[in-house]
């Protein structure tokens, strides 16, 4: 080997040392860090256990201050173990504290309500009431806001005086409470609570809750000339007795609006069945009955007055079942007539028999025995949690009682033992109008019959779906059920005239 080819070996190898010590110098050391564990699992590596630890402290400081506790729990099993490594892959505290949330969030101290569903009747169907779940800072708390959300239904004067057992008797006439409750099992259990969840922790805000459900807020509508309580509560899908209860300064339904007037509107949604029973004993007019007497010699649709009618009066006790201040059925304990009423005598010319009522604009005969009690108008209302519209009027009478055609017509529509409307009669007044009388216990007419005012067709009964003894009494623009309630059924109250 020459001395070049001897030189240019050494060069070489000092070359190759040169690189491998510089390779080697830029490998780096390992380092400590940290490796947080949750339930024996890792999720991460942390430089700094002590900045992990304080920026925990603060957050459950900031929980601490939210819900004015002393104590928030940190999940269970939570470990901070030291590594060595040489790992770069390191998370920085907030990412470590949100997958910590997300697996096992922080829990404070507090209660778990469950509110269990209840069966509810309509004149439709049966419906279960959906089961909430909800939780509460103390249990005190609750049963401040169950309170709360009862005086929008019961005067909170009446109330006191019911659970203090200091009613005063029914000297003459007027009503008692005889029991409030909740319908549903409600279950009450102290736990750790999720931060995560909503937790209530002022009785206001969790009686809204209770009241109207997660409706953050209360629409407003500004009344317009001419509106009156009832056509906003229609034009919004809501009865009478919900936009009362949105608006506390609103007393009752007769109450004057101005043009410009803000009123709530929100429909409300009870978290709970609540039932009120009262006794009423109360004053009604029995109004007089119109009896015919029938002349040939008088063309058809001639009618003349041989005797005025004049109201009596009786002295009624009744017991009354609320759910959510809805009526929903009443029984006549007992019944004294204080004074006759004088039936008013017509005399009718019965040329021809034509099957055609009066039109709205005239007179037409309430269509049940008196005296009666309406236990559900017709419109919106909410039962069960559930909207819906009530295409008619619930007329509440005694067993057997006396139905009456409300106008001249002709049956169009028997139905016996109907699913929901029972023992059902529908009559073609011809003047494009119709009546329906649904729950009827038996009908005394069929298909074809042409029947006269004031003419018994059936007897009043709780057939199909009904909550006590009653007359479902609707009136419609066109054929019943041929085209929607709330285009084509009326209020009958409202829109017709009566003997």
């Amino acid at each position: 080997m020459s001395k070049k080819t001897i030189l240019f070996v050494i060069l070489a190898i000092i070359v190759s040392s040169s690189v491998f010590f510089i390779g080697y110098n830029k490998v780096e050391a390992p380092r400590t860090i940290y490796k947080v564990y949750l339930d024996g699992k890792a999720i991460g590596l942390i430089e700094s256990k002590e900045e992990l630890e304080a920026y925990i402290n603060q957050e459950q400081n900031e929980i601490k201050d939210k819900y004015g506790v002393d104590k928030v729990y940190l999940p269970n099993n939570l470990d901070i173990e030291k590594e060595t490594t040489f790992s770069k892959n390191v998370d920085t505290v907030e990412e470590i504290y949100e997958k910590i949330k997300d697996i096992a969030p922080f829990t404070i101290s507090g209660y778990e309500i469950k509110i269990k569903g209840v069966e509810i009747i309509t004149d439709e169907t049966i419906e279960t009431t959906k089961t909430v779940s909800l939780y509460a800072l103390t249990e005190d708390l609750f049963e401040k806001a169950v309170e709360k959300t009862i005086y929008a239904f019961v005067e909170e004067e009446e109330y006191n005086k019911f659970i203090t057992d200091s009613q005063n008797e029914i000297a003459d006439v007027g009503s008692i409470i005889e029991n409030i409750y909740i319908e549903n099992d409600i279950t009450i259990k102290k736990t750790n609570v999720s931060v995560e969840e909503e937790i209530f922790v002022d009785e206001d805000s969790l009686s809204q809750y209770l009241l109207f459900g997660k409706q953050e807020q209360k629409e407003k509508y500004s009344v317009k000339t001419g509106d009156t309580i009832e056509d906003i509560a229609f034009n919004h899908q809501m009865s009478t007795t919900e936009l009362l209860i949105a608006n506390p300064d609103i007393t009752n339904e007769e109450n004057l609006l101005y043009a410009g007037q803000q009123v709530n509107i929100a429909i409300i949604n009870p978290a709970f069945q609540l039932i009120e029973e009262d006794y009423v004993v109360e004053y009604q007019n029995i109004d007089y009955n119109v009896t015919y007497e029938y002349d040939s010699s008088l063309p058809k649709g001639v009618e003349k007055v041989k005797q005025k009618g004049k109201d009596g009066q009786a002295k009624v006790a009744y017991s009354r079942k609320k759910s959510n201040g809805t009526i929903i059925s009443t029984e006549t304990k007992s019944s004294e007539t204080i004074r006759e009423a004088q039936n008013k005598i017509i005399v009718k010319g019965t040329k021809v028999v034509s099957g055609v009522g009066v039109n709205v604009g005239g007179i037409w005969h309430w269509p049940t025995e008196k005296p009666y009690t309406i236990t559900s108008r017709w419109g919106w209302r909410n039962l069960g949690g559930k909207r819906s519209f009530h295409g008619g009027t619930d007329i509440a009478g005694k067993y057997r009682s006396k139905i009456y055609a409300a106008n001249n017509g002709v049956v169009e529509i028997v139905q016996i033992r109907h699913k929901t409307n029972g023992n059902y009669v529908a009559i073609n007044h011809n003047n494009g109008w119709y009546t329906t009388y649904g729950h009827m216990d038996s009908i005394a007419v069929k298909v074809g019959d042409v029947v006269e005012m004031g003419q018994v067709i059936g007897y009043m009964g709780e057939t199909g779906y009904a909550t006590g003894v009653h007359l479902h009494f609707g009136l419609w623009k066109g054929k019943p059920f041929s085209c929607p309630e709330t285009q084509c059924s009326y209020n009958a109250v409202r829109v017709l005239k009566y003997k």
